[in-house]
């Protein structure tokens, strides 16, 4: 069934409509709104917020999108752009892992687009060629049908839940350095003296975390992770059953919501 004009749903699945004037644009409103998300995320952005930044009256934005949820979608789409991998690499490894790292610094750039990943479907161009680069790297190593699937999955929830991860430990550390907590200064309280006795490893580790540089610790412990998922998918590639060569299929034309970047985390 042909999708028309007025289709709902995906930003997507509708046609853009021809600029009225030169004052205005799609692409100029995904502009507008990108770095407003990355300075004070979803709570900034409105369209009226959007249209102020351009000039113009909030009205003149409805012409080109219909909602803020569209304006969302585009964004999204526009920061998975800039992700970069090559999808010939002769190496999958290598491929992979450039993959890997180009997405984990995007999303450290826009953190919003953690939760729109979550929540948006993955239908913007930019989303397919990083979809298509992960499939083939993938296909490249060895991994085909379910296991394809099952592969990119798994690159994808670990890159993603790596970010998700790292973030939440930068904003910990900030809060507890802009405060002054540290472990060993309260490691004299009852409770935490009890605590450091059961948990002997967790009290010197925390402990430890007075050395911490974050970005170097989190450089490391993104690259750690990232090695031991290459050779695991290494070791597993050859001994993997393939089963079900229809499953590609199937997860493009009802792409998972939860998994988004499938392919350009992997």
């Amino acid at each position: 069934m042909p999708v028309s004009a007025s289709s709902d749903g995906s930003v997507w699945l509708r046609h853009e409509r021809p600029p009225r004037d030169r004052q205005l644009s799609r692409d100029q409103i995904v502009g507008a709104a990108v770095p407003v998300l990355d300075a004070e995320g979803h709570r900034g952005l409105s369209m009226r917020r959007i249209a102020s930044d351009l000039g113009v009256t909030a009205g003149s934005l409805y012409w080109y999108v219909r909602t803020k949820d569209d304006v969302l979608e585009l964004a999204l789409d526009r920061v998975l752009g800039e992700v970069r991998a090559d999808p010939d690499e002769p190496d999958w490894r290598r491929g992979l892992a450039g993959l890997a790292r180009s997405t984990r610094a995007m999303l450290l750039r826009h953190r919003w687009a953690l939760r729109e990943l979550t929540i948006r479907p993955n239908l913007g161009p930019n989303a397919f060629t990083l979809a298509e680069t992960g499939l083939r790297l993938l296909s490249r190593a060895g991994f085909a049908d379910a296991d394809l699937d099952a592969a990119m999955a798994t690159v994808h929830d670990q890159v993603v839940g790596a970010v998700i991860a790292e973030v939440a430990w930068r904003d910990t550390l900030t809060r507890m350095r802009e405060s002054g907590v540290e472990w060993s200064e309260h490691a004299t309280t009852a409770y935490l003296r009890d605590v450091a006795e059961r948990h002997p490893l967790l009290a010197r580790r925390m402990a430890a975390g007075r050395k911490i540089e974050v970005e170097r610790d989190s450089e490391r412990r993104f690259e750690f992770a990232l090695t031991c998922l290459l050779e695991g998918l290494a070791a597993t590639r050859h001994t993997v059953t393939g089963a079900d060569p229809t499953a590609n299929a199937d997860r493009l034309l009802t792409p998972d919501p939860r998994r988004p970047l499938t392919a350009d985390a992997g």
